[in-house]
């Protein structure tokens, strides 16, 4: 059986997109090339975050799920 994970998750709204990448040790980082240019900037980890709020990012919506196969 193949396995895979959620790794990333694209927001949009206004005509402009973020997004959330999360790593193996399920920490969340954020990135917004207006606002943070070419940096990724913590945001959590998935531990301690309320998994519904993954569906919003400061304001946008989530759009797109991007998960990658587990080896």
């Amino acid at each position: 059986m193949v396995r895979s994970t959620l790794r990333g998750i694209v927001y949009g709204g206004a005509g402009h997109f973020t997004a959330r990448y999360l790593t193996a040790d399920g920490t969340v980082w954020f990135h917004d090339g207006i606002a943070t240019g070419r940096r990724c900037i913590q945001d959590g980890h998935l531990d301690t975050m309320d998994l519904a709020s993954l569906s919003h990012a400061r304001g946008k919506l989530a759009l797109t799920l991007v998960y990658g196969r587990e080896e």
